[in-house]
């Protein structure tokens, strides 16, 4: 069964949610972590693959767009618009920075999510949430990093 954390953000600056996401992937690909990164659309993921891009090089996370490298090339997959379940095959680690729940594959271990600050994005979030319980998932919240 898949566990759910959801990450709540309480800074409503537009970039508190994706600068949380970055420190959370760090976090797990720290933790030898096969990870896709579902983003709402091709702007925000390039946002996603920008803000990598700007951790230290000591400290570098191997990550590309869909289209840009190798599918399973990389540790850390950044996609939009792609059919879910063909993304999340071979990856243990899901962040979902959708509105809606990502249709997954079986195999997957942990989904990452987030509720933001604005209210049309938490309503979005207590969906997402209500949907993971019914699907049996353990279920859990954070506040996200800072």
């Amino acid at each position: 069964m898949a566990r759910v954390t959801f990450y709540v953000v309480s800074n409503a600056a537009p970039a508190a949610l994706l600068t949380a996401a970055c420190q959370l992937i760090a976090q797990q690909f720290n933790q030898r972590r096969r990870i896709v990164v579902f983003n709402q659309d091709q702007t925000q993921a390039e946002a996603i693959d920008e803000l990598l891009w700007q951790i230290p090089a000591e400290r570098f996370i191997p990550h590309n767009l869909i289209g840009e490298g190798p599918l399973a090339g990389t540790p850390v997959l950044l996609g939009w618009d792609q059919p879910a379940a063909e993304l999340s095959k071979q990856r243990n680690v899901v962040f979902n920075l959708r509105q809606q729940v990502p249709e997954l594959t079986r195999q997957i271990q942990e989904i990452i999510d987030f509720v933001p600050a604005d209210e049309n994005g938490k309503e979005l979030a207590r969906e997402r949430y209500r949907h993971y319980r019914q699907l049996g998932m353990q279920l859990a919240t954070l506040p996200a990093p800072e």
